[in-house]
């Protein structure tokens, strides 16, 4: 049997999927993970700080039964990135037969990691959402353009307010939407961008209130895709619905970690799992007035299956990429 693998870069993905076909790939994921042919234990992460090395990573494996995949997501934060002109988060998948073990494709998973980062809150707005007139994304980087890319494919948006703490980040991400069908204002603080917003995202490296509970109207849709705190305690504590993408993960990392650890959420909490929503296996009539609280953590599910499209299509259009021998 031949052993060999491609390298894949993340221009040559790009080649191949669009924001459209990640969008659906997602939901079509969450959907196989709520019907059980997904498995994928919590992700697990390593600080390297205590070693000097400024920086982190995830390890993200998972099984893809639909896709006859198997595979491990690897994306960290890197402090020094900036400095030297790479992103602060960087990512690369490995894929690999799932019966045998050889190895398919080692692949840059930068676009796919943004891509899918962005099509979560595309796709939870269509199932938790009131409305979408005004949407406030506070994190002007490459993750909020991407949510807010993704979100313009999937939802009727009027007016888009963005919040960051440098001026320049927020001139900047409007300028890459110049010329979209919605309205762009740039807010110097979070409270402006957040009364009256139908969704608000958060998606920062903060470990901080950056939205608090008087701020949110009624009928309101919050996300939240830190890896920390990003909200006051009464914006979860006094919201109608408590929703999540994974409880176990949910637990022990982003926005509910301090709650969970204090003793006021517990897996008992959620009202609504998106994966079980999309495969039907749970129900929610979503009230006009009801503010719901979203903590989108990421499934290292979801970048392996947009992984294994990529390699796809790919390898049927036996694409020019790099084939090494592991044999």
């Amino acid at each position: 049997m031949s052993e060999l693998a491609r390298v894949i870069s993340n221009k040559t993905v790009e080649k191949f999927l669009t924001p459209e076909d990640v969008i659906k790939r997602i939901e079509d994921t969450w959907k196989w993970y709520g019907e059980g042919k997904i498995i994928m234990p919590p992700k697990i992460t390593t600080d390297m700080e205590p070693a000097g090395v400024h920086g982190w990573f995830n390890s993200m494996p998972s099984y893809i039964g639909p896709a006859k995949t198997a595979g491990i997501k690897v994306v960290g934060g890197y402090s020094g990135n900036r400095k030297l002109g790479l992103p602060y988060i960087k990512a690369n998948i490995l894929l690999t037969d799932p019966d045998t073990g050889v190895l398919r494709a080692l692949i840059g998973a930068d676009w796919i990691s943004n891509m899918r980062t962005g099509a979560q809150p595309a796709i939870m707005g269509k199932y938790l959402a009131a409305k979408t007139d005004v949407v406030t994304i506070i994190g002007a980087g490459l993750q909020g353009w991407a949510c807010l890319l993704c979100m313009s494919k999937t939802m009727d948006i009027r007016e888009v307010r963005v919040c960051d703490i440098r001026p320049e980040a927020r001139e900047s991400f409007i300028a890459r939407f110049a010329g979209y069908p919605f309205k762009m204002v740039s807010c110097a603080t979070n409270e402006e961008g957040c009364r009256g917003s139908d969704i608000i995202i958060t998606i920062t490296t903060a470990d901080a209130p950056l939205i608090r509970e008087p701020w949110i109207k009624k009928g309101a849709l919050v996300m939240t895709m830190g890896s920390f705190t990003e909200t006051d305690a009464d914006t979860v504590l006094k919201a109608d619905v408590i929703a999540t993408d994974h409880i176990p993960q949910t637990l022990h990392r982003g926005n509910l970690k301090v709650l969970v650890e204090a003793g006021k959420i517990s897996a008992d909490s959620f009202d609504v799992v998106v994966p079980d929503l999309i495969a039907g296996k749970q129900t929610f009539q979503r009230r006009p007035d009801d503010r719901v609280c979203a903590n989108i953590v990421g499934m290292g599910c979801l970048d392996v299956s947009v992984a294994a499209l990529a390699y796809e299509r790919i390898a049927q259009a036996d694409a020019d990429t790099p084939v090494v021998d592991m044999d």
